[in-house]
């Protein structure tokens, strides 16, 4: 029993399809069904009939508490029992972080960091009562290094791995892991609803510069190319992992970029670890890694 948040395109829209195919009972939670996501709804609607696919979709606004409440409520009454969660809804917000008012971050940090917050408080008292369970959080490389012209989005990332992290350590003693996926960049649609700064008198003094680094970027990714489909593999293959032998961070990336964070996660992990011993509590941790 899966539940994945914006699942109306890219990663998201990947996952469900790939879950549902495989047999899985799957919840894709959008937002604003009769909406901005109709469509995608419809499609989805269709896509279980045709293929005969356990695939519902759910409403779900990951910046409404409420909604979240609702969508796990739904899930619960018709399956009686929820397995995973995956976190993946997400926006991105690109440009120099002097452009960006305070409302402008909270409302970065509200879908990437609080919007998983509100899913997990939602789903937490089930999955603990089950005494089993997942939740999967989607990342990303910007989580674990910071480039310019991304620091909004970087920052949400880094908080929702730290959150991810805790969520490891403090629901082990119940049965349910918390992971997150890191990824690299791959062509889905997450630029086409990029939020850039307003103001536009502070972007101006950045301009050439913000100007190169968009197209240094995307002629950088035309010529990686890749397939986002690895990352929905990803998450397909922590879902069917044994429980309890789901590691921590999984990095989705090219080869040089996988190598490159995989050992700074690696050091992560054993400074979490050394500082741990060092103020006693230790105990307390997760021991799987």
């Amino acid at each position: 029993m899966v539940l994945v948040t914006g699942a109306s395109t890219g990663f998201g829209r990947l996952m469900v399809e790939a879950l549902a195919r495989r047999g899985h009972h799957v919840f894709a939670a959008l937002r604003d069904l009769s909406g901005r996501n109709a469509q995608a709804a419809a499609e989805l609607a269709t896509l279980a009939s045709t293929e005969a696919l356990d695939l519902q979709v759910v409403e779900l606004d990951v910046t409404d508490q409420s909604s979240a409440d609702r969508a796990i409520e739904v899930v619960m009454a018709s399956k009686g029992r929820i397995d995973v969660v995956v976190n993946n809804a997400g926006m991105i917000f690109p440009g120099p972080v002097e452009a960006f008012t305070a409302e402008e971050a909270h409302r970065q940090f509200d879908v990437n960091v609080l919007g998983a917050l509100r899913v997990n408080r939602a789903a937490l008292p089930h999955l603990r009562r089950q005494g089993r369970g997942a939740l999967i959080q989607i990342g990303s490389l910007s989580g674990r290094v910071t480039l310019p012209f991304g620091g909004l989005y970087a920052a949400s990332k880094a908080a929702l791995g730290s959150l991810t992290e805790a969520w490891h350590h403090e629901l082990a003693p119940f049965g349910v892991e918390s992971v997150i996926v890191d990824a690299a960049s791959y062509p889905t649609n997450i630029g086409v609803n990029a939020a850039l700064p307003t103001d536009m008198a502070r972007m101006a003094a950045y301009g050439d510069s913000f100007s190169g680094y968009v197209t240094a970027i995307g002629e950088r990714a035309a010529k990686l190319g890749g397939d986002p489909r690895v990352v929905s593999d990803a998450v397909v293959d922590l879902v069917e992992a044994a429980e309890g032998h789901r590691r921590l961070w999984t990095i989705v990336a090219p080869a040089d970029q996988y190598e490159a964070v995989d050992r700074l996660a690696r050091r992560k992990a054993e400074a979490a670890r050394t500082v741990a011993v060092e103020m006693g509590v230790d105990s307390f941790m997760a021991s799987d890694e």
